[in-house]
């Protein structure tokens, strides 16, 4: 484990390697959710519903590829 793990936050700045994940966690589901909401805006309910549960997991796929850098 980290020494960061002792102290949450130093002059305001998140430490902890969790509270990182948290907060960016946080933001990349936020940015691809309403990025998502607004590429396929223009379906209807099921066709939106199922594009997006399609697209959301090939983007989880892309990004595990590039983490462990098969891209």
């Amino acid at each position: 484990m980290s020494t960061f793990y002792k102290d949450t936050r130093i002059n305001g700045k998140l430490v902890r390697l969790e509270d990182v994940i948290d907060v960016i966690y946080a933001r990349a589901l936020e940015t691809i959710d309403d990025s998502l909401y607004e590429l396929l805006n223009d379906k209807d309910d099921d066709e939106f519903y199922e594009d997006y549960k399609e697209a959301f997991g090939h983007i989880i796929e892309k990004l595990q590829a590039f983490h462990n850098n098969e891209e």
